[in-house]
């Protein structure tokens, strides 16, 4: 716990009137007014009554008592309305037009943010299970509560696990920036002084310290008391519209990210991402001839690509669309430079070239941005342009995306400079390695389930050697290690032991390539850390429970002689086939979760080809 001289602001400190009524009754004060009344409704509704905001911090007594923090403007005595009539004027407010109340319109607007994020963020335990598995937590756990910032000495080795291992790949917050909030806020010699009045600090240090307690060991319940602290501050920085606004949500993506509870990363991306369009992030500053500062567009820049990144895997591992088309993009990178040579004017080094032999902080945030890039045409392309497309022009493409994908590997960055150990998969080689991998089976796996398209054994052998690859490695990375599980974590090991498999059910030519030991040893690295998932989130237990079964009747099959006489396979099975009630139950509770239409094909089609194998009886 911080010492009295240094903790946090007061959320609900008043704001001292500086004027006379009429001369702050203007029109957008009242519809400030109106906006913060709402939300601030809504906060006391979403706290629990036992739980206390933070304390104000103590005041050094050379402090003049006028200058008490603020961190939201409270309304007046007079203006405590009903609320079910503060809930119909906002939604009033919501649906003018756009002339009339264009503040509050789209993702922006009052309306949209108390209904889809706000009230989100709040939850300690979210309620959306497609994106996560933290329905499956025991939801009568009490919420933790709100804490002071850590000391000076915890919160530096919080603040540099963030931004050593989570801000190379998304680099939406200014480093400089942070480090003069945080030195302000933490260091012990020092007051909160001139950010008293900004909620922001307080907000963006919180989330920082909350997801780099996320990073390191025996944090226990610091990361949840920290993301608890930092709701105290959120209202203001969403209500602005701004890049800040962006940023804020970004904070929520890494919690998410890195959790197993928070907001639904769907859901976070897509408003982002819309904040994005409306603010014109996703087009080209040159031609506009902005007078906007150099940091600010590098800032603007880095926050629609670090978004895009984000709602372009989201969408691919749930298999929906993508939030913005990519031709519709044309913001140019942002520099490959480090934060300290970027003032709010000048650049004061020239870029990184790409062939250097150094790397900057911006460098393999660089290399995500292309290889999303990739994920987006391969996206619209291979699966979004079916119905567009014959084999012909579907073979066409693949090849041309496999160089790419290729030459995206070859050209990877060094790995940044650290002066700890790397605490993520992100700071490492390995991530490249899956992430090429994991591209080459979205590459491959439309042709792999197509009943018609005839895949050579050419292509079964590279998918079954990529999923190979990812079991393999997420165990050495997993087992018996501290992991920070999400839906996509577990979306990335179950499909690759999909589609390893289908490879060795539908390929004769894999069948004859794999020996027992190869192929036990893949089927027992996804199993275990299918299992290790499971011991964490009950939510996975169905995924771990078909993936033993189908390991099960697999070696058996190839036991038997490589399944040469298999009478079944995918592109001739019955569509009326009915599956036993063990594997209906499991299919029926992952489909609960939430399962792309690819997974879900080799899925159905593995069950189908097991359950038919001879001995099946055995298994159920």
């Amino acid at each position: 716990m911080q010492n009295a001289g240094h903790r946090q602001a007061l959320p609900g400190s008043r704001r001292i009137r500086t004027g006379p009524r009429t001369q702050l009754a203007c029109i957008n004060c009242k519809e400030r007014k109106l906006k913060v009344a709402f939300l601030e409704d809504l906060l006391r509704k979403a706290r629990q009554e036992n739980t206390t905001p933070p304390v104000a911090a103590s005041r050094t007594e050379d402090t003049p008592s006028g200058s008490s923090p603020e961190v939201s403007e409270t309304k007046d005595d007079d203006d405590d309305d009903d609320v079910s009539a503060l809930s119909s004027k906002v939604a009033l407010l919501g649906m003018t037009a756009d002339g009339e109340a264009r503040h509050y319109l789209g993702p922006s607007s009052i309306f949209s943010f108390s209904h889809v994020i706000h009230a989100s963020l709040r939850q300690p335990f979210p309620g959306n299970h497609l994106e996560s598995l933290n329905d499956y937590q025991d939801d009568t756990a009490a919420a933790p509560s709100p804490c002071f910032l850590p000391d000076y000495e915890l919160g530096i080795s919080l603040s540099n696990a963030y931004f050593e291992n989570i801000h190379p790949h998304y680099p939406f917050l200014y480093e400089p920036t942070f480090r003069r909030w945080e030195d302000t806020l933490v260091r012990p010699s020092n007051t909160i002084g001139e950010l008293d009045s900004d909620p922001a600090p307080l907000f963006f240090v919180n989330m920082v310290y909350a997801v780099g307690a996320l990073l390191v060991s025996n944090s226990g319940s610091l990361p949840q008391q920290l993301y608890a602290s930092a709701q105290f501050y959120i209202g203001d920085i969403l209500s602005r519209n701004n890049l800040e606004a962006i940023q804020a949500i970004l904070c929520y993506s890494m919690y998410s990210l890195r959790s197993s509870r928070g907001p639904s990363i769907w859901k976070l991306s897509g408003i982002a991402l819309r904040q994005c369009i409306e603010l014109g992030y996703h087009r080209s500053v040159n031609p506009f001839g902005s007078k906007t500062g150099t940091l600010r567009l590098e800032m603007r820049k880095r926050a629609f690509w670090c978004t895009f990144g984000i709602d372009c895997y989201a969408a691919t591992i749930l298999g929906r669309p993508l939030g913005i088309p990519l031709q519709e993009v044309d913001a140019e990178f942002p520099l490959d430079i480090d934060d300290s040579n970027i003032t709010e004017t000048d650049i004061l080094v020239e870029p990184r070239s790409p062939n250097s032999a150094f790397s900057t902080t911006m460098s393999t945030a660089l290399h995500v941005f292309r290889l999303r890039k990739i994920w987006a045409r391969l996206h619209a392309s291979l699966y979004s342009d079916k119905y567009n497309m014959d084999n012909t022009t579907h073979d066409d493409r693949i090849p041309l995306f496999r160089a790419e994908i290729d030459a995206w590997l070859a050209s990877t960055p060094p790995i940044p400079p650290r002066t700890g150990a790397a605490l993520s998969i992100l700071a490492t080689q390995d991530w490249y390695d899956l992430s090429h991998s994991e591209t080459i089976i979205m590459l491959y796996r439309g042709r792999l389930i197509d009943h018609l398209g005839g895949a050579s054994d050419d292509l079964f052998l590279q998918c079954a050697r990529a999923a190979e690859s990812i079991c393999l490695k997420n165990r050495r990375l997993y087992v018996a290690k501290p992991v920070n599980c999400t839906w996509g974590t577990l979306h990335v090991i179950f499909s690759a032991g999909l589609t390893y498999l289908h490879c060795l059910w539908t390929s004769a030519a894999v069948r004859h390539r794999t020996s027992l030991n190869e192929m036990s040893s893949t089927l027992t690295s996804c199993t275990m850390v299918l299992a290790v998932i499971a011991e964490r989130f009950k939510g996975a237990a169905p995924y771990r429970d078909i993936f033993e079964a189908l390991c099960t009747r697999t070696k058996e099959m190839m036991v038997d002689g490589g399944g040469e006489q298999l009478g079944v396979q995918i592109s001739t099975m019955d569509p009326c086939y009915v599956m036993p009630g063990r594997f209906t139950q499991w299919m029926a509770e992952i489909s609960d979760v939430g399962i792309p239409d690819t997974v879900d094909s080799l899925l159905a089609g593995l069950v189908s080809d097991c359950v038919t194998y001879e001995g099946i009886g055995e298994l159920i």
